[in-house]
């Protein structure tokens, strides 16, 4: 567990060279050349011993392979010191000139310049779009090397004579090494793919949640709690609430806009608390808040909201330079299917008559809304 930890670490830390205080885009790039590059290194590795084994004519394979493995790794260190240009043609260049080479010493039968094939997605990996330029002529230089190898005689055959069961071993060994190649490229943009879906989801979720919420008191808006009102009317019988905090004016001219809207957040998660799991809580507008209260009856919804108005009450029942925070409330109640519009003009009229009636109040009507067929 310690290894892999340590691994994970590393790699990590060594993805990042040189990624922090850049644009997404062109941080997206240089990661993914340094991860390039860290595989790469390890998966050429055993290619030394393969070379270093079969000899060749100067300059020795295993040298020139040398170089390149050498060139991944600078790389990274060019990435670090803020040169990803230079890093990423670096490191799709070398591999142009090397493989190209390595199919001239032991021919097309090994098929080394099969390794060429990921170039295109390695340009797409490794440079940001606005080096689109850039991609594109790396691209054509890739395929136009493999069309060199393909139609010129001089990688035919062998420069020093190698058995057909040797050409062989390095063929199966070179096209094991490209699938394995693509199938990390395709691993890899799989799972990056995938980590910016969930990352796109979880952006989605949380907009919609900002569309639907109040930002000040984290109560539902107008928006949020429509389909909650719909819900509600298709289930049963259902009561609206509309509840105003009492002199709300007062206690902004009195401490000011910011103690005003403490007040109010205070408020809104008091109502919340009280109302529980029996209904829905919105920020209606301005100080006014909306409670739905599904499958319930007249009588429990105003017994619902009398309970929250006492428990503000209690709350905030401290007497000082202002006055204390109490709230009124007007409660509609209506069969299923009501149209929520006569529930709130009426909700809206038992709260002026609790206005009127002194404040700190809780007046609750049946709708005549008739039943829905």
């Amino acid at each position: 567990m310690r290894l892999r930890a340590w691994l994970q670490v590393t790699w990590g830390t060594v993805s990042r060279l040189g990624v922090d205080g850049v644009g997404d885009d062109e941080s997206r790039a240089i990661a993914a050349s340094n991860r390039v590059f860290i595989l790469a290194v390890a998966a050429n590795i055993p290619w030394l011993v393969v070379l270093g084994v079969l000899g060749g004519p100067a300059p020795a394979p295993i040298a020139t392979h040398a170089v390149l493995v050498a060139t991944w790794a600078a790389g990274l260190w060019l990435n670090a010191l803020r040169m990803p240009l230079l890093a990423s043609l670096l490191g799709l260049l070398a591999p142009l000139m090397e493989y190209a080479y390595l199919t001239e010493v032991y021919s097309r039968s090994a098929a080394f310049h099969l390794h060429l094939l990921a170039i295109p997605a390695l340009t797409f990996a490794m440079l940001p779009a606005r080096r689109w330029a850039v991609r594109l002529s790396v691209g054509v230089l890739g395929a136009g090397v493999l069309l060199a190898i393909a139609l010129l005689p001089t990688f035919e055959t062998p420069r020093d004579p190698l058995s057909s069961q040797t050409l062989h071993l390095l063929a199966v060994l070179n096209v094991v090494s490209v699938l394995g190649l693509l199938y990390t490229i395709a691993a890899f943009n799989n799972y990056y793919y995938q980590r910016e879906r969930g990352r796109n989801a979880v952006l989605l979720s949380e907009a919609q949640s900002a569309a639907r919420t109040d930002s000040l008191t984290e109560s539902l808006n107008r928006r949020g709690i429509a389909p909650v009102i719909a819900a509600a009317a298709r289930q049963g019988a259902y009561a609206l609430a509309l509840v105003d905090l009492d002199r709300f004016k007062r206690i902004n001219d009195a401490l000011g806009h910011g103690a005003g809207d403490v007040v109010l957040s205070s408020v809104a998660r008091t109502i919340s608390r009280s109302v529980g799991k029996l209904g829905t809580v919105a920020r209606w507008g301005g100080e006014e808040f909306l409670v739905v209260l599904p499958k319930m009856s007249l009588t429990q919804a105003i017994a619902v909201i009398e309970r929250t108005r006492a428990e503000v009450e209690d709350e905030y029942a401290v007497d000082g330079v202002v006055e204390r925070v109490t709230i009124s409330a007007g409660v509609a109640h209506g069969r299923q299917f009501a149209p929520k519009e006569d529930l709130l003009r009426l909700a809206d009229t038992k709260l002026y008559e609790a206005k009127a009636a002194g404040r700190n109040t809780v007046l609750g009507a049946e709708s005549g809304a008739p039943e829905r067929d």
